[in-house]
């Protein structure tokens, strides 16, 4: 992916792409949300992704993901799921106005909706995330 992947004008571009889909399934009901964090690590353009704690219950540890999780009662919609899980999983706050837009939604093998949320992190030390320990394994690379 060449540096330049991640300017202004492709990000603007990518928003008016996804500006339909992202107003039909904003407000939509759905069971969780993902966050895909593109971003930089020194200088290369990268998604952000985690490795799931062998501490979770259920069918989930151990994977390779993007954050994100169950939607909670408190979220406004599935941007703020994407966020609040980030937050809660990596120690990273992502403003609300770093998102591009939502993608389509995935299900998993139990048939659960799962909603990707595009945003742009920008550059990125992966020494600065404070990974969970209970939902996510601390190993960097």
């Amino acid at each position: 992916m060449p540096p330049h992947c991640l300017s202004a004008e492709d990000e603007q571009r990518c928003r008016r792409l996804l500006a339909g889909a992202t107003a039909r399934l904003r407000a939509r009901p759905a069971a969780a949300a993902v966050l895909v964090p593109l971003c930089s690590v020194r200088g290369i353009p990268a998604l952000l992704y985690t490795l799931r704690s062998s501490r979770l219950a259920g069918r989930h540890k151990g994977d390779v993901s993007f954050p994100g999780g169950k939607w909670d009662p408190t979220d406004q919609d599935v941007v703020h799921t994407a966020l609040r899980e980030t937050r809660e999983e990596l120690g990273l706050t992502v403003p609300e106005e770093r998102v591009w837009g939502i993608l389509q939604p995935v299900y998993d093998q139990q048939k659960t909706t799962v909603v990707p949320v595009l945003a742009g992190v920008g550059p990125l030390d992966p020494q600065s995330l404070r990974p969970n320990p209970e939902e996510v394994s601390g190993e960097r690379r």
